[in-house]
């Protein structure tokens, strides 16, 4: 109905209403579709990794059978061909040989005999060496003190009862096999007594640890004060177990060392304490808050890009109209940048300073706080963007310095596979025994150095082993 009001034609307030509230309807209708959509696929989605953590035991398998697999190998002209040179003269210990008589078929009598010739190199059947050592004590008249004599190859004084020592060899391979590999105390003990005959216990090898550690102390402590030199640092952190208390395994690392520590809390206290308040270097990470401590705010930082872009990848999958560009816009720029990194070396410097500007100025206006954003889940990446903005880029500017935390990933992975097959610690000395040694033996095997000569070195009273940081570049 209209109603007319001083001469004019008016409508009808209730007209209005309805049209507003269809209005409203057929929004909400369209809004319904697009979520009833959304759940299908969130519900496939969910589905598909409910069957994928079923088949654990062949996480790589085909999801279909395929008829004609490629042929496995590189192909024919790919890379070069490399064979195992055959063994000089004076490298060949023994010759055994197979003659050939007669046909061993038929006994018929050969003719054109060839010699063909074959070269193994095996490992000898190994035995423990016994050495006998003989020292002598006496007392001093003129300071009354009871001295002895120690050869410089011995790593204990032990007599008596306890004169029957394990040598610092087997313990170095002990130490490494389970610190730095991974196995446990009752496969080294497997191993160790199969190979070599050396019949020790687990609780035996997991004393001579402890031991070890507290000699390979100092060392450790050396390698505390050479990452807190450091340009750059990769730091991460996994779960771990002390006994039935939760843990963590944290890891500082970069190309030339890698130290390790376990603590029962995941908090800046653990930076602090291993980096130290006034670190000069950069620090590499993911975004966890530990790394975003008041104390840390003037700290030079690196965030992970590859963490980033696997976010923006779940976005735009998980998005649909104009909620995906922000997450294709920011894909894009640091996509960009990890490309401008690797043409850095070939770039004229003012080339990439113009180049890299750009980047910056798009990433600005990106996250720009006066952007308008309707996806909530928009609004917090841009605004945890906007948080870590002075960290984004920066591997840019600074040669030495990865785009991504995939180095301290890397160091961490074994310890990762250790806590799936054989467990954590079972008490605090052994997590102290397990963060010195394994940052020992990584750090040995970054920077080539033999292991076991290191290990056996730092036991025996007579050796010195050289310096693990000696190496190692301060910041500027």
């Amino acid at each position: 109905m209209m109603r007319k009001r001083h001469n004019k034609t008016l409508p009808d307030p209730k007209d209005q209403r309805i049209a507003e509230l269809e209005a409203q309807l057929a929004q909400a209708l369209a809004l319904i579709q697009r979520l009833q959509k959304q759940v299908e696929r969130l519900q496939a989605e969910v589905d598909e990794l409910r069957r994928a953590g079923k088949r654990q035991a062949t996480p790589f398998a085909r999801r279909k059978w395929v008829e004609k697999p490629k042929r496995p190998g590189r192909k024919a002209g790919q890379g070069k061909f490399v064979r195992r040179e055959k063994p000089a003269a004076e490298q060949v210990q023994q010759t055994k040989v197979a003659r050939l008589q007669g046909c061993p078929e038929c006994g018929g009598q050969l003719r054109a005999i060839r010699e063909h010739e074959q070269y193994m190199a095996d490992i000898p059947v190994a035995k423990p060496i016994i050495t006998r050592y003989v020292t002598f004590s006496g007392y001093c008249g003129d300071c009354h003190k009871r001295v002895r004599s120690q050869h410089p190859e011995q790593t204990s004084q032990a007599a008596g009862a306890a004169g029957v020592l394990v040598g610092p060899r087997a313990k170095a391979l002990a130490a490494d096999l389970k610190h730095r590999l991974g196995a446990s105390y009752g496969k080294v003990s497997e191993a160790l007594n199969d190979a070599f005959g050396l019949q020790v216990s687990r609780s035996g090898w997991c004393q001579a640890d402890q031991r070890l550690a507290k000699t390979a102390r100092p060392v450790y402590q050396d390698l505390i004060e050479a990452v807190r030199r450091c340009s750059v640092v990769y730091a991460d952190e996994t779960g771990w177990r002390i006994g039935t208390l939760s843990a963590w395994l944290w890891v500082f690392t970069n190309q030339k060392l890698s130290v390790y520590t376990i603590r029962d809390n995941r908090s800046s206290d653990v930076v602090v304490d291993i980096l130290g308040k006034e670190f000069q270097g950069v620090l590499a990470s993911d975004c966890f808050v530990a790394y975003d401590e008041k104390r840390l705010v003037d700290w030079l930082k690196q965030k992970c890009v590859g963490h980033l872009l696997r976010e923006l990848s779940e976005m735009k999958a998980g998005k649909t109209g104009r909620a995906v560009h922000l997450a294709q816009d920011l894909t894009a720029v640091l996509q960009a940048a990890l490309a401008l990194k690797a043409e850095k070396p070939g770039l004229d410097p003012a080339a990439f300073s113009q180049q890299a500007q750009t980047l910056e100025s798009r990433l600005d206006a990106l996250i720009a706080p006066q952007r308008r954003l309707k996806d909530i889940d928009n609004i917090r990446f841009a605004k945890r963007l906007r948080k870590h903005r002075p960290h984004l880029l920066r591997f840019l500017y600074v040669d030495d310095l990865e785009a991504t935390n995939n180095q301290a990933e890397r160091m961490l992975r074994p310890a990762v596979i250790t806590r799936k097959t054989n467990g954590c610690n079972r008490t605090p000395t052994g997590a102290e025994t397990h963060a010195v040694l394994s940052s020992i033996l990584v750090t040995c095997r970054q920077q080539s150095i033999p292991i076991l000569n290191y290990m056996v070195q730092l036991q025996q009273f007579g050796e010195t082993p050289p310096p693990l940081v000696s190496s190692i570049p301060a910041p500027p």
